[in-house]
């Protein structure tokens, strides 16, 4: 018996007929280069952009210490359409930790029950402290006075800030 050495392995031709296909497309010809000559096509103006922030109030309510806490800060409220947005900043915070934040009826001077609660502050060894709300558009009446309150240790108030007006009704922006 003998044996042909003239014989390919059947790897190698598989390998060959695989590739083959790649090596016919790759001697196609390639697509002509852009002309540079011409000058670009007229372009449409561009839409001026949609400002989300367009429709938005922004007020700012100070946060006076109170007790004597050296706590002061201010709370930012964003209302729009479906929401409103409440952020505290905080500083002379005593320490890292919690502080319960509301919204009450009445003004600081007066006091009132709580209306709405809000995030807890969240306090940093630093001394400051901040927190965000998201609340319906239509929590709080327009029609009454309210005040955001953070509180410290034990309920006591240790900021305090009246909110001068809500959306449409001479609300600081």
């Amino acid at each position: 018996m003998s044996v042909r050495s003239d014989i390919r392995p059947a790897s190698s031709v598989l390998a060959i007929l695989f590739a083959l296909p790649l090596i016919l497309v790759g001697c196609g010809e390639a697509p002509p280069p852009p002309d540079t000559d011409d000058p670009p096509a007229e372009m449409e103006p561009a839409a001026e952009p949609m400002d989300p922030m367009e429709d938005v109030i922004h007020a700012t309510i100070e946060l006076a210490e109170v007790n004597g806490s050296g706590v002061s800060g201010e709370a930012m409220a964003m209302h729009s359409d479906d929401a409103v947005i409440i952020v505290i900043d905080l500083e002379g915070l005593p320490e890292e930790g919690e502080y319960a934040a509301h919204i009450h009826e009445g003004t600081c001077a007066e006091g009132g029950p709580v209306a709405e609660p809000l995030n807890p502050v969240m306090g940093l060894g630093d001394g400051t402290g901040t927190s965000t709300t998201t609340l319906d558009p239509d929590v709080i009446p327009e029609d009454e006075p309210h005040f955001i309150q953070v509180h410290g240790e034990g309920g006591t108030p240790i900021a305090c800030g009246d909110i001068e007006g809500h959306p449409g009704q001479g609300m600081d922006g």
